[in-house]
């Protein structure tokens, strides 16, 4: 069965059926979304929670404690997350962003687009990190299309090299592509995320793969392997 003969949506069900990704993202509130975001870049997520709890016991994942708090106290506090100087800043920058900007209600009230473009505009927020925290932190529907799902699809024959290169063109195909179905976007990027890091890493284990029969790398590995 060749991938054209499916749905994306189908591809994207299945591979959600796949692991067990339901409340992914640890967080107790929209704030501490917005704060991991920030944490997790270039690091690992053992080193963010870490990172995260020394914020909680200094009542720091609360927007208006956060921008008044002193660099070097907050700088302390993360440096399990690496890069402490870098994050502090941008860690500062969003939280000034939310109360500036009225709060997280207010900001509730903004468009996907609307949010995407302030989110840009915060010191040290790129395109994924903007996703993230609209994926997790306020529940839109957008594709975080992070190095894991741009070599998912590639290898899943969706888009071209030159596309798996570009950012936005891999977001802008998945959310097309998934317009108006039920498909959540929350568990598909978790379940990319899990399905590169066990399964279709460097060296694919396609034989373990739920998805080999619609790939097309699999499917290649498949015929020169017969």
């Amino acid at each position: 069965m060749s991938l054209s003969q499916l749905s994306f949506e189908s591809v994207c069900a299945q591979l959600i059926n796949t692991y067990t990704v339901k409340n992914w993202w640890p967080a107790e509130s929209c704030f501490e979304v917005l704060v991991g975001a920030v944490l997790v870049q270039n690091t690992r997520w053992t080193n963010v929670e870490k990172a995260i709890t020394c914020l909680r016991e200094q009542q720091c994942l609360d927007p208006e404690n956060l921008s008044h708090i002193n660099p070097t106290d907050l700088q302390n506090l993360i440096r399990s997350a690496g890069c402490q100087s870098v994050k502090a800043r941008r860690l500062m920058a969003i939280a000034s962003w939310v109360v500036a900007s009225g709060g997280l209600e207010l900001l509730e009230t903004l468009t996907t687009t609307e949010m995407r473009d302030a989110l840009l505009n915060v010191h040290g927020i790129g395109e994924e990190t903007a996703d993230a925290i609209l994926c997790f932190g306020f529940a839109r529907r957008v594709f975080i299309a992070d190095k894991y799902a741009r070599t998912w699809l590639l290898r899943m024959g969706l888009v071209s090299e030159s596309a798996a290169r570009r950012y936005s063109s891999c977001r802008q195909f998945a959310e097309s592509a998934l317009a108006g179905t039920d498909v959540c976007m929350q568990d598909l990027h978790a379940a990319i995320v899990v399905h590169v890091q066990s399964v279709c890493h460097r060296e694919p284990k396609c034989c373990k793969c739920t998805l080999k029969d619609m790939c097309s790398m699999g499917s290649d590995i498949e015929i020169n392997e017969a």
